[in-house]
């Protein structure tokens, strides 16, 4: 050991570099100052032999195994680097630099006053010595970092414009000096070539130093800042060899974004894998970086360029700092540019995946936007060979949430629905078709890039809302956008989308879940089944109707909308496994919401299912009217509607004439159901026929099948029902004739009253009828109605004033006088004031007011009359007048073969004439006489309603009719007299709105009171001549009586008339009654006590007490009162 040291302290010691340069520059100055030989080639030796001669320095302890002293290493680098510089390199081709110039100058100014050949050398070595001299200085501060020196074209086109006029101007003015004394011969022309371009190249350097070595010393000082972080153990591994290639400073001054590109390599100078970097991550680097001040750190990977693609450098990475994340610059604008879009996107997807404990994917930014301003970026997404996410999950875990990409771009990002690309951009900003190179195919058929962000984008939200809407067990639909359709509908708007089903769903699937979320702001949203896994979303906004009788339109969108508001409604009200398929959606209207649906149910769902559900449907899909038309077990059509239209009058708004007939045809037969008339299976009449009256077209005359097993009454008994539910005012059913077999039967119906207003008596037709018919008017058909003397011989005429009594009684008259029968008219009360003047001169025998006892007699004349012809046609032996062969007959007996008719009028006041005694226990004498005209009276109506009970009951054989008019006669007004009979022989005519109750039969009188509500016009009320007649048999017509025209009218029909012979009747006065004078009590007593006329004892009322209390029936309607009741004058 100690002979070792030994040797090395005896070695000797080499002669410094420096020696040698010094050496060598004394050797030149000496040549040059005596000889005037080129001084900078000896320059030039002696740093070459002081690069040659210095040897790798040795540490002081003269161990091999310790390091040199920086000291010392910076003095080895120093020569060698100037040796390096001698020897041509790169450099010597930076002819941009100040310093390959400043060489040439210099050399040249040192042999300005030699010969040209020493100017030129000096030159030439001078160049050669500032490249050495370069070489050393440009790598003496960080010789990782390599100074490049000035470059002059940077400073001519970058500097200021006053460094440029200063170094320029300064140049020509030395020049310009130059060559004055140039020209005097103080200097050559060398001089002024080398002192202006020297003095160029100062300034140069002078003024562009700075400027230019900024960047170069943000690397060398940032190569600074990480080797102090990387000293420490944890860092140190992972980051050694980290070499600073790249320094980015972005944004303001007071807090830039500072972004280092730094290459890790090993020892050998070779890239090193940067995973261990990545797998140390950034939180291992914040400790320092907050000591320096940075709060903001981020890691990131670095790119490269590898056969024409970006992908990650394996040996590189990024350090973005900052003071905080204020720092990171925004890129809402267009102008920031794809670069710092670019790096932003990155920072910000780093942070996300530091959350997600991934590695970060990088990004490359793409500006996509149409608007001068605003920014729009599309990322192409370059994921990690390893430790990252795929794009698929980055674009559906990382973009949602707190901690997204979005909130450090501080702009919304949208990922591609196939994952190509993430966009960030704002809804509002329009995207160019630049983007179209990365879209995907599908989706929309629409060229326009930003049409297919826009259906992206929507895309993606639907299939959000559709989650939250469905069942797991359902995938959402993928809907086409390209066919949606939107229609403005008046106020409101129709959206239409159609939709791709993933089987085995069906549209009844989706229909059950709410889709309310869907669309927010719809007032109606629903699904429509279009065959083949394909539905359609149909929904409106705006002031939309959702319900369907309020639906009007005929555009394809309208009928899927009423399918829509259909499907979704039976599938709501059927069993859950039902499936239902709408056929057909039609609207039948021109400009009223009515609809027909045709359907199909399966699964097991049958019509009758979906019909027992009637009244849910009715409400959910909003129809004030529903009709069903069967057409199989699971298959029926559907009639919605708010208002029918059924009228005749209605045919305008229908499309089709046919359509609004077999609506009526459902409606009716379905009202036979609610009425209750059905059997025991559900089936109702059936519509066999249906059409419009020739002569009125408002009056409808169906025909009806009744099912098998009904009763063919019931209709009859539940007509009433039947036509409140069918919405009809006036309904009858026909008589039934053979044609009808034993299941039909026909209806007259209508929805208003089908009488007129007014119908003129046509006289020709009168007198064309067969002898014993009578028009009277005409039916809801327009016939004629009939009084027909064959089957109802004898007739009342009721009705309150005004109604019309007056005027069909005239008809009556008349139409007798026409067929040349006799008349008698009678009127006690008011006088035939109807008749007097055309009737009464043409009269038998004519009976005017207070003529009570000429009405006994003419009516015992009658009697008389009748019991003579009776004679007669028994002498002849057949049954009636009408059967006498009169060819057979004198003189005397055809005068016995006359019709004859009495007519009656105010017969209920003729019977109210009977009074009722008044107690005399004075004996007054006035009272006496009055209780006895009293008793003449009452035994008169007594005798009088025998004798016409016995022509009612026997006249129709011996051709005298009995005509009654009244207000009001009931049968209660008959009992006292014993004239049931009588009265159930009269047919009833009953005018107006007076009660039913004692006048139509009992067997009649439902069917009355429902007829009479039914011939109410306008305002409600019968109008004049309009009524209800009864035949004798039972019959029940309502009629239209005809306007006779008034007497004046009348008087002219018969003004040739000539008058018959009045009949005789005087042999049948009865007595007057008599009066009392003054008698003493006892006599007047006797003659109280005494019994009437013997000759009319049979026939007397003997307790005239009892006789009022039958007869007295006070009537609170006056013939002459307006009580205000509903009869409806009409001014003839």
């Amino acid at each position: 050991m100690a002979s070792r040291n030994s040797r090395s302290r005896t070695q000797t010691r080499p002669i410094s570099s420096g020696v040698w340069f010094s050496l060598f520059l004394v050797f030149g100055i000496i040549l040059w100052f005596f000889w005037r030989l080129p001084l900078v080639p000896f320059l030039w030796l002696g740093m070459l032999a002081g690069g040659i001669t210095q040897q790798y320095p040795v540490n002081a302890s003269g161990s091999r195994k310790d390091s040199p002293s920086d000291k010392q290493m910076m003095v080895y680098h120093r020569w060698k680097d100037m040796l390096a510089g001698l020897i041509p390199n790169a450099d010597w081709l930076e002819i941009r630099r100040v310093s390959w110039w400043m060489g040439w100058m210099a050399g040249m100014l040192l042999g300005l006053n030699s010969a040209v050949w020493i100017a030129l050398v000096n030159g030439l070595f001078g160049f050669m010595l500032a490249q050495g001299w370069s070489h050393y200085r440009n790598r003496r501060v960080d010789r990782r970092h390599v100074y490049k020196g000035v470059s002059i074209p940077a400073f001519l086109t970058k500097s200021p414009a006053w460094a440029r006029l200063l170094s320029v101007s300064m140049a020509l003015l030395v020049f310009a000096g130059v060559l004055v004394f140039v020209l005097a011969g103080y200097m050559s022309w060398l001089s002024a070539v080398t002192l202006p371009g020297f003095v160029f190249l100062l300034l140069v350097w002078m003024l562009g130093c700075k400027p230019q070595s900024r960047y170069w010393r943000e690397l060398v000082e940032g190569q600074q800042l990480l080797d102090g972080w990387l000293a420490g153990d944890d860092l140190q591994k992972a980051w050694s060899g980290a070499y600073l290639t790249q320094v980015n400073k972005i944004g303001s001054s007071d807090n830039p974004l500072i972004v280092y590109r730094i290459r890790l390599q090993g020892s050998d100078g070779k890239p090193r894998s940067n995973e261990g970097v990545f797998k140390l991550g950034v939180e291992a680097l914040r400790s320092p970086a907050l000591a320096d001040g940075y709060r903001f750190v981020c890691l990131l990977s670095a790119k490269q360029k590898k056969k024409g693609a970006e992908q990650f450098d394996p040996s590189s990475v990024r350090l973005a700092l900052g003071m905080d994340e204020s720092c990171i610059p925004s890129i809402v604008e267009r102008k920031a540019g794809e670069g710092l879009a670019s790096l932003v996107a990155d920072i910000a997807y780093a942070q996300t995946a530091f959350i997600w404990h991934k590695r970060a994917p990088l990004t490359l930014a793409h500006d996509v936007s149409a608007d001068e301003s605003k920014a729009a970026w599309l990322l192409e997404i370059i994921t990690p060979p390893q430790g990252g996410d795929s794009i698929d999950r980055i674009s559906f875990d990382w973009l949602e949430g707190e901690g997204s990409p979005a909130e450090t771009l501080r702009m919304p990002v949208f990922a591609d629905l196939q994952d190509k690309f993430h966009l960030v951009a704002f809804d509002d900003v329009k995207l160019s078709d630049k983007g179209n190179k990365w879209r995907p195919d599908g989706m929309t058929h629409k060229k326009a890039f930003d049409d297919y962000i826009t259906i992206s984008k929507r895309f993606k939200s639907d299939q959000s809302a559709w989650v939250k809407c469905l069942p797991s067990k359902l995938n959402p639909p993928a809907p086409i956008y390209d066919y949606e359709k939107t229609q403005d509908c008046d106020g409101w708007q129709l959206h239409y989308l159609p939709l791709v089903l993933t089987a085995p769903a069906t549209p009844a699937d989706y229909e059950r879940c709410d889709l309310g979320p869907l669309q927010p702001e719809a007032r109606f949203i629903g699904l429509v089944d279009e065959g083949s896994d394909m539905a359609g979303l149909i929904w409106s906004t705006g002031s939309a109707p959702v319900r369907i009788d309020q639906l009007t339109g005929n555009t394809p969108l309208h009928r899927k909308y009423a399918e829509a508001l259909i499907f979704k409604t039976l599938i709501d009200v059927l069993p859950a496994k039902a499936s239902v398929n709408i056929t057909a959606c039609t609207p039948q209207s021109k400009d009223k919401p009515i609809w027909s649906i045709q359907f199909q149910l399966g699964n097991g769902a049958t019509v009758e299912d979906a019909r027992k559900q009637s009244a849910r449907i009715q409400s959910s899909v909003g129809a004030k009217h529903i009709y069903w038309e069967w057409r199989s077990a699971d298959s029926a059509t559907v009639w919605l509607c708010d208002d029918p239209c059924l009228d005749v009058r209605d045919i305008s708004h229908w499309n089709r004439r046919s359509k609004q007939k077999h609506l009526i045809e459902l409606a009716l037969s379905d009202s036979w159901g609610v009425a209750g008339v059905s059997d025991p299976s559900g089936r109702t009449p059936d519509v066999v026929s249906l059409g419009a009256l020739p002569s009125n077209h408002d009056v409808l005359l169906a025909r009806f099948q009744i099912p098998a097993g009904l009763d063919v009454d019931k209709p009859s008994r539940n007509i009433g029902k039947f036509l409140t539910s069918a919405d009809y005012a006036y309904g009858r059913i026909l008589p039934r004739g053979e044609e009808h077999g034993s299941n039909l039967y026909d209806m007259v119906l209508a929805k208003r009253s089908p009488f007129p207003t007014m119908v003129n008596a046509d006289w020709d037709f009168a007198r064309q009828s067969k002898p014993r018919m009578f028009p009277l008017g005409v039916d809801d058909m327009g016939k004629p109605v009939y009084w027909s003397m064959k089957d109802t011989f004898h007739l009342l005429i009721s009705g309150k004033s005004g109604t019309g009594k007056s005027s069909i009684a005239q008809i009556v008259v008349a139409e007798a006088l026409l067929k040349g029968h006799d008349i008698i008219l009678i009127d006690p009360s008011k006088g035939c004031i109807d008749f007097t003047q055309w009737a009464k001169p043409l009269a038998l025998a004519f009976v005017g007011l207070g003529q009570m006892r000429e009405t006994e007699a003419v009516i015992a004349w009658l009697r008389d009359e009748m019991a003579q012809r009776v004679k007669l046609f028994s002498r002849y032996g057949v049954g009636s007048i009408y059967d006498l062969d009169k060819s057979q007959l004198n003189e005397e007996e055809l005068a016995h073969t006359k019709p004859i008719d009495i007519v009656f009028d105010e017969f209920n006041s003729y019977l109210q004439e009977a009074g009722k005694t008044t107690q005399n226990p004075n004996r007054d004498i006035q009272l006496a006489n009055d209780n006895a005209a009293v008793s003449a009276t009452n035994n008169s109506i007594r005798r009088t309603m025998s004798a016409l009970g016995k022509i009612v009951v026997q006249g129709r054989t011996a051709g005298i009719s009995v005509i009654l008019g009244a207000q009001r006669l009931t049968m209660d007004d008959m009992k006292p007299y014993n004239a049931n009979a009588f009265f159930r022989s009269l047919g009833r005519i009953l005018l107006g709105m007076d009660s039913t109750a004692g006048i139509i039969s009992a067997q009649n009188l439902r069917e009355a009171n429902r007829l009479q509500q039914s011939l109410k016009g306008e305002g409600g009320k019968i109008p004049q001549g309009r009524g209800i007649f009864e035949t004798a048999q039972g019959e029940l017509l309502a009629v239209q009586t005809w306007w006779s025209g008034g007497q004046e009218k009348l008087a002219e029909l018969f003004a040739d008339r000539t008058p018959p012979q009045p009949i005789d009747y005087s042999r049948f006065m009865p007595s007057e009654a008599e009066t009392y004078g003054e008698v003493s009590e006892d006599e007047l007593s006797k003659l109280l006590s005494q019994g009437t006329d013997p000759q009319t004892a049979g026939e007397e009322i003997n307790d005239m007490d009892e006789l009022h209390d039958m007869l007295h029936h006070p009537d609170n309607n006056d013939a002459d009162s307006e009580d205000g009741d509903d009869i409806e004058e009409v001014d003839w």
